[in-house]
């Protein structure tokens, strides 16, 4: 990735170079494309950040959501991965179905940083076993044969 482009040029250059299906968004700025993994489908969002235009913001989902009665276990497990965690920053996200909850991994790539296709990877495998865990979690807790719930 040449550190002469940024912005909307260097996320494609970015998808591009990992051959990723990809879609834009409503903005010139936004990136959304979609990673198979073991434990169910992630949605990833880059986008040039509005009140920053020197950071992109990279943030993953998972397509499911988790019973709300795995709080205090799912907030548990974001504050554990925040504090040992340096690619993705987890948070909670509650649901317009308050029997549901999500979490979300984020993180922010700036000029400074290290190379961008670096950041995105290193934040992709983190998201990834997040969720991984999320889901074992859930599975664990025995929460009526089918743990987690379609998003949609």
């Amino acid at each position: 990735m040449g550190s002469d482009l940024f912005g909307a040029e260097l996320i494609e250059s970015y998808l591009r170079a990992r051959q990723v299906r990809y879609f834009r968004g409503h903005h010139d700025d936004e990136f959304f494309f979609l990673i198979n993994a073991y434990h169910g489908r992630l949605h990833v969002h880059l986008e040039v950040s509005t009140a920053d235009r020197d950071s992109i913001a990279i943030s993953v989902s998972a397509e499911r959501y988790y019973p709300a009665q795995l709080r205090g276990c799912l907030m548990a497990l974001v504050d554990g991965w925040n504090s040992g965690n340096p690619w993705a920053r987890a948070t909670l996200v509650t649901s317009s179905d308050p029997n549901l909850l999500g979490i979300a991994a984020d993180n922010r790539y700036s000029r400074e940083a290290v190379e961008f296709a670096k950041v995105v990877d290193h934040t992709l495998q983190s998201a990834i076993e997040l969720f991984g865990r999320a889901r074992a979690l859930a599975v664990g807790s025995g929460s009526d044969g089918n743990p987690l719930r379609d998003a949609g």
